[in-house]
C-alpha cells in the first residue's frame, strides 16, 4: 500500500471512507471491463457493506471484428476475466449488448469528427451516452442508487450543494478529464473507491484478495481498437466509409505531394506525414471539403492565446454567471495551464490562457479546473 503505511491499516481507511459516504449507498451497479481496476473497484463496495451487481457491457462483437483484422482488446477474455473475478469476490454477473448504441452514440459520431478534420474524443461520448447513461439506467431499474467504476476520479460533496467531481490521487492515473460530461444526477450515483489509492495500490489490493487479472498489463488501446491499426482506419473500415484523399501544400499553396486522406491527420501532428521540407514539418491547417492539409515548419504558428468552447457542461453551477480563475486541460496528457473563463451562455465559454499553448485541437475537450475540481468541460470550436 502507501509508502510506510501497513496495508490492513490503509485498507480499514479506505473502507470507512466508503461506509461515512453521505449517500449510504445500500445497492450499485459495477461496470466490470475485466481489468484489475473494475475488479478491486466492485470488491471495495462489496467489502465495505454494500450489495453489488457486476455488469459487463458488450460493445462489440467477441469474435473477429467486421473486416477480418483481428479481435478487438475488449474481447472473449476480457468477457472471462470479469465473470470470473465477479465469482471470486461473490457477487452475480450479467451482460448486457450495447452494441447498436455504441456503434451509433459514440462511433458515428467519433468518425464524423475525423471526416471534419476535428480530433474527436470516444471516449468522453462512451462514459457520457453508456458507462454513465445506459448502465446508470438500468442501475436504477433494478432498485441500484447507482454504479461504481473503476476509474482514478473522486466524488464528493461541495459546499454548494450536491456533488462535485474532483481529480484521482495518482497524478500519472487521474480520469476526471474524461468524466467531465456526466450530468449531475449521474454524478450524484457514482461511486469512484480507486479514487484515492494509486496505482501500484490497487495492484497489492488484487493480489491481497486472489485476483486472476492482479499481474495484467495496462490496456494501451481504446476497447474499440485493432493492434497495428490507427483508430481512424479502424472506423473507416468498420463503418464502411470513404476516405478524402487530397495533397499535403505548404503555407503558400505549394503542392509537396498526395497524402492517405484526412482522417489520417490530426492538428500538430508531427509522425507519419512523408514529406521532407528540410524541417520538422506539422500539421498546421486541415480543409475536410478539399481534402487539403497544411504543413508548416514554423512552431509558433500553432500556439495559442485562447480558445472558445461549445456543449459546456457545467459540474458546478456556482462559477457559471461570472468570469473565473482556472487551470485548463485541452487533451489528457497535457499539464493544465493557468486562465480566465469567460462564460458565454449556458453551454459556451471563452478561455484565455496564461501562457500560449500548443497544438489546441478542435473537437478535443477543453476541461476546467479549480485546484483539484472539475468546474465545466466542453468542445473546443
Amino acid at each position: 500500500m502507501a509508502d510506510g503505511m501497513d496495508p490492513k491499516v490503509r485498507l480499514k481507511e479506505i473502507l470507512e471512507g466508503i461506509q461515512k459516504d453521505p449517500r449510504n449507498p445500500r445497492k450499485v451497479v459495477a461496470a466490470m471491463s475485466g481489468g484489475v481496476d473494475s475488479s478491486v473497484a466492485a470488491w471495495l463496495m462489496k467489502e465495505a457493506g454494500v450489495e453489488v451487481v457486476g455488469v459487463t457491457l458488450r460493445l462489440r462483437p467477441c469474435s473477429e471484428d467486421e473486416g477480418g483484422k483481428g479481435k478487438a482488446c475488449c474481447g472473449a477474455e476480457d468477457s472471462i476475466h470479469a465473470k470470473a473475478t465477479a465469482g471470486r469476490i461473490g457477487i452475480s454477473h450479467y451482460f448486457l449488448d450495447y452494441q447498436e448504441e455504441f456503434r451509433d452514440r459514440v462511433l458515428e459520431p467519433a468518425w464524423n469528427e475525423y471526416a471534419r478534420g476535428r480530433t474527436p474524443n470516444p471516449c468522453v461520448l462512451c462514459n457520457r451516452f453508456l458507462k454513465f447513461g445506459k448502465l446508470f439506467q438500468y442501475a436504477r431499474q433494478i432498485g441500484a442508487e447507482g454504479i461504481v467504476t473503476g476509474h482514478y476520479a473522486r466524488v464528493e460533496p461541495l459546499p454548494s450543494g450536491g456533488m462535485g467531481l474532483f481529480r484521482g490521487v495518482d497524478p500519472k492515473k487521474d480520469q476526471s478529464y474524461f468524466l467531465f460530461a456526466l450530468d449531475r444526477e449521474v454524478l450524484q450515483g457514482c461511486w469512484f473507491p480507486l479514487g484515492r489509492l494509486l496505482k501500484r495500490e490497487v495492484r497489492q489490493l488484487a493480489r491481497i484478495i486472489g485476483l486472476t487479472n492482479a499481474e495484467k498489463p495496462e490496456s494501451q488501446d481504446a476497447c474499440f481498437g485493432v493492434p497495428g491499426e490507427a483508430f481512424a482506419d479502424t472506423l473507416r473500415r468498420v463503418l464502411r466509409k470513404e476516405s478524402v484523399p487530397g495533397y499535403f501544400v505548404d503555407t503558400v499553396g505549394r503542392v509537396l505531394g498526395p497524402h492517405r486522406g484526412v482522417h489520417h491527420y490530426t492538428l500538430g501532428q508531427r509522425r507519419g506525414l512523408g514529406v521532407a521540407l528540410g524541417k520538422r514539418a506539422y500539421v498546421a491547417q486541415i480543409d475536410p471539403t478539399g481534402g487539403t492539409i497544411v504543413l508548416s515548419t514554423e512552431d509558433g504558428e500553432l500556439l495559442k492565446t485562447g480558445l472558445e468552447a461549445a456543449d459546456v457542461n457545467w459540474l458546478d453551477p456556482s462559477f457559471q454567471k461570472e468570469p473565473f480563475e482556472g487551470w485548463v486541460q485541452v487533451r489528457y496528457t497535457q499539464k493544465p495551464v493557468a486562465a480566465r473563463v469567460i462564460p458565454l451562455s449556458e453551454d459556451r465559454i471563452q478561455v484565455h490562457f496564461g501562457e500560449k499553448v500548443r497544438a489546441v485541437t478542435p473537437g478535443q475537450a477543453a476541461v476546467v479546473y479549480r485546484e483539484d475540481q472539475v468546474i465545466c468541460g466542453g468542445w473546443i470550436l
